[in-house]
């Protein structure tokens, strides 16, 4: 059985971060994925998920809509699939779109 979890993060671009690269997972999109359904390059994304960039409210409804979310979700702090957590922490996504 998967146990939901909640995390813990020192700051909101923490909480964004997580969530967008969560999202990514839970659709199975590599980065370069939703950066083309984003309409954003493949190595903003790998910036805004390593911390480099912050991005504009503009881009990050481009970036929500590619991970079919409201772009509210991506500041929610909610319980999360553990699985994923793991394949996130593990580094690698298999079986990616």
């Amino acid at each position: 059985m998967v146990m939901p979890m909640k995390l813990k993060f020192n700051n909101l671009k923490d909480l964004l971060i997580f969530n967008i690269k969560y999202y990514r997972y839970v659709n199975n999109y590599s980065q370069e994925k939703l950066a083309e359904l984003s309409k954003l390059s493949p190595r903003y994304i790998t910036d805004v998920e390593r911390g480099l960039h912050s991005p504009t409210i503009p881009k990050l409804e481009l970036i929500a809509k590619a991970l079919n979310v409201e772009p509210y979700k991506l500041f929610m702090n909610e319980e999360r699939n553990e699985d994923i957590i793991n394949r996130i922490n593990n580094g690698r996504q298999y079986n990616q779109k």
